[in-house]
């Protein structure tokens, strides 16, 4: 046990006062003499038995000295075991991309989606813009509901399309609105 131990300690977290002043006087005592070395072989007793008690008494006045983090070293058999891979790499991207080609060759393609289903679908995001202030205000729903389900039969009627197709972007509108109406009331 050496005096840096002791020199290295919170004194302020030292308690009971004795052993603080136990402590200051050791290190007190250990500044003032010229010969370091006799000092530490005549209070050896001394200061491991304070710092015995200073362990039992206040454990978090003693510092902790972080432990030095190792730095690892790059594996360059790593690198060159990728390096042997790297043609084997290649060859399987290029088998799986043969395979998903192959893959989607006999899936059959989606459809387009109609122009009516095109046309419901942003009057219903548009329908998703109303401002999270006004979502709870019913009164504005009621208002926007009614502007969209003018502007989607003119629409449709502008582009000539079926009245069954028209009927089903409004109830699809409509829908959406209730569900909003039912969360604002709720």
């Amino acid at each position: 046990m050496t005096i840096e131990k002791l020199q290295k300690l919170k004194l302020s977290a030292v308690q009971p006062d004795a052993l603080q002043t136990a402590v200051k006087e050791l290190l007190a005592d250990y500044e003032e003499t010229s010969d370091k070395n006799a000092f530490e072989e005549i209070a050896k007793e001394n200061i491991e038995k304070v710092f015995s008690m200073v362990e039992r008494l206040a454990p978090d006045a003693i510092v902790k000295e972080p432990k030095p983090a190792k730095k690892k070293a790059p594996s360059k058999t790593v690198k060159k075991e990728l390096d042997k891979m790297t043609s084997d790499i290649k060859l399987c991207r290029a088998k799986i991309r043969k395979f998903n080609e192959e893959k989607r060759k006999n899936e059959p393609k989606k459809p387009k989606p109609m122009r009516h289903t095109k046309i419901k679908g942003h009057f219903i995001s548009i329908a998703n813009l109303i401002p999270t202030k006004l979502k709870e205000n019913v009164a504005v729903q009621k208002e926007a509901e009614r502007v969209l389900l003018r502007a989607h039969r003119g629409i449709m009627n502008a582009y000539k399309m079926n009245t069954v197709t028209t009927e089903k972007g409004l109830d699809a509108i409509k829908e959406k609105f209730d569900k909003m109406e039912e969360k604002a009331k709720n």
